[in-house]
C-alpha cells in the first residue's frame, strides 16, 4: 500500500469518525434533553458510554483484526457505526438513544483499532510515522471541527439530523475504503483467534516497557489535548471576553500549529528519521509544558501568553502522535491490532479523565486547565525520555 493523498484521505476520513461522533452533537444536548423529556446530565451520560464502550472494545477488535484481516474488521466496524446512527437519529426515547450511541461506539473501536494496524503492516517505520501524524492530525481535528458542524446542522434543521450525517459520513468512509485500501494483512501471518491467545498477546505486550512507555507517552499527550478541548472554551470566552463567535478562529491558531507540524513532519521525517524528529518535538512540547506551568501561577495571565504555549503544545501532535506509535510499533513484535488497541484504550481513557478533571479542580480560573496541560506535557516528555533512553540504546546512536 503506497502513502497516495487518497490514501491518506481516506485513512482520516475513517480517524475522525469516532470524533465527529464524540463531539458533533455536543451542541444539541439541551434540545435533546428537552426533546426526549429527560435530565440534561443523562443525556450526558450517553457521552460517557461512548468513551466507556469505545475504550474497552477496542482491546477486543485488536486480535481479532490480527486473526481475520483489517478490511472485515472496518467495515463490519462501519456496518455497526452506521446502525448505531441511524437508531440515534430515529430515537424517540431515552433507552434507545443511548442503546443507538453503544452499537455507535462498538463500530467506531473496531475501525480506530485497525486503521495504525493496517498502516503498520505494508510500512516502514518512517513512512509509518509519516502517515500517522496525518491519521492523528485529522483525529485531533475533527473534535475542534465537529461542534461547528453540529452547530451549523441545529440551525436549519433539528438534532436528528446530526445522527443523519454521521450515518452519511460512515456510509462514504464504507464506500471509499473499499475503493482504496486493500487488505494488507496476508493469511500467513495472521493469528489463530481465542481469548487466551487475546490475553497472552496483551500479556506479552504489557511485559514491554518500551511498548508500555510510547504508549504512555501517546496517552499522556492526548490527555493534554483534550484538557484544552474541555477547558478552552470557559478559559477564553468567559474569562478573556472572546465573542462566541469568534472563539472557532483562536481555536484555529492551533489548527495551524498541527498542520505546520505535519507539513514538517511530512516533508522530513523520511531524511531525518523518526527517532530524531521525535526527540526535537518532545523538546518543544516539554518548553509549551513549562510556558503553561509559570502562567497557572497568575491570577490572570496574559491572554497571547496562553494562546502560544497552547499553540506549540498542541502543534507537536503532528510529530509525535505518529513517533510515539511508531516506537511502540517498532517494540512489539508482530502484534500491530493488539498494540494499536492498547494504545487506542489508553489513550481515550487518559483523555476522558483528563477532562474529568478540569471539571472537578473548576476554580473560577484559568489555573486548572494550564497544570493540568503542563504535568501531563511534562510526564509524557519525562516517560519518552526514559524509555528511549533506557530501552532502545541502539536507537539512541543515530
Amino acid at each position: 500500500m503506497k502513502l497516495t493523498f487518497p490514501v491518506i484521505l481516506v485513512l482520516g476520513l475513517l480517524s475522525g469518525l469516532t470524533p465527529l461522533a464524540i463531539d458533533a452533537y455536543l451542541p444539541s444536548i439541551p434540545s435533546i434533553a428537552k426533546d426526549l423529556n429527560t435530565d440534561i446530565g443523562l443525556v450526558q451520560m450517553t457521552l460517557s458510554m461512548y468513551l466507556i464502550v469505545f475504550a474497552v472494545l477496542q482491546l477486543f477488535f485488536g486480535p481479532i483484526s490480527d486473526a481475520i484481516g483489517r478490511r472485515k474488521v472496518v467495515l463490519s466496524g462501519l456496518s455497526l457505526f452506521f446502525l448505531g446512527s441511524i437508531i440515534c437519529a430515529l430515537a424517540q426515547n431515552y433507552n434507545m438513544l443511548i442503546s443507538g450511541r453503544a452499537i455507535q461506539a462498538i463500530g467506531g473501536a473496531a475501525v480506530a483499532v485497525s486503521i495504525p494496524a493496517l498502516v503498520k503492516d505494508k510500512m516502514s517505520a518512517n513512512q509509518f510515522a509519516k502517515a500517522m501524524s496525518m491519521v492523528m492530525l485529522t483525529m485531533s481535528l475533527a473534535p475542534l471541527a465537529a461542534p461547528i458542524i453540529g452547530g451549523a446542522i441545529l440551525v436549519f434543521l433539528n438534532w436528528h439530523y446530526i445522527f443523519v450525517f454521521l450515518a452519511i459520513v460512515s456510509s462514504l468512509g464504507a464506500i471509499l475504503f473499499m475503493r482504496t485500501i486493500p487488505e494488507t494483512l496476508h493469511k500467513d501471518k495472521r493469528k489463530r483467534l481465542s481469548l487466551i491467545n487475546a490475553l497472552s498477546n496483551y500479556y506479552t505486550l504489557l511485559k514491554k516497557p518500551a511498548v508500555i512507555g510510547y504508549i504512555g507517552a501517546g496517552s499522556l499527550h492526548f490527555a493534554g489535548m483534550m484538557c484544552f478541548i474541555t477547558g478552552s472554551s470557559y478559559v477564553y470566552i468567559e474569562l478573556y471576553d472572546i465573542k462566541a463567535s469568534q472563539f472557532g478562529f483562536v481555536f484555529a491558531l492551533n489548527v495551524l500549529g498541527m498542520v505546520t507540524a505535519t507539513f514538517i513532519n511530512s516533508r522530513l521525517v523520511e531524511k531525518v528519521g523518526v527517532d530524531r524528529l521525535t526527540k526535537y518535538a518532545v523538546c518543544v512540547l516539554l518548553a509549551a509544558s513549562a510556558g503553561l506551568f509559570i502562567l497557572s501561577f497568575f491570577d490572570h495571565p496574559p491572554l497571547i501568553s496562553i494562546i502560544a504555549c497552547c499553540i506549540f503544545f498542541m502543534g507537536t501532535m503532528g510529530i509525535l502522535g505518529g513517533g510515539f506509535m511508531a516506537g511502540a510499533m517498532r517494540n512489539a513484535g508482530n502484534h500491530n491490532g493488539s498494540v494499536a488497541a492498547l494504545a487506542g484504550s489508553f489513550r481515550f481513557s487518559a483523555g476522558a479523565l483528563s477532562g474529568v478533571a478540569v471539571s472537578l479542580f473548576h476554580t473560577g480560573t484559568a489555573a486548572p486547565m494550564l497544570l493540568i496541560m503542563a504535568l501531563c506535557g511534562t510526564l509524557a516528555f519525562i516517560t519518552y525520555q526514559f524509555v528511549h533512553h533506557k530501552f532502545e540504546p541502539t536507537h539512541n546512536k543515530h
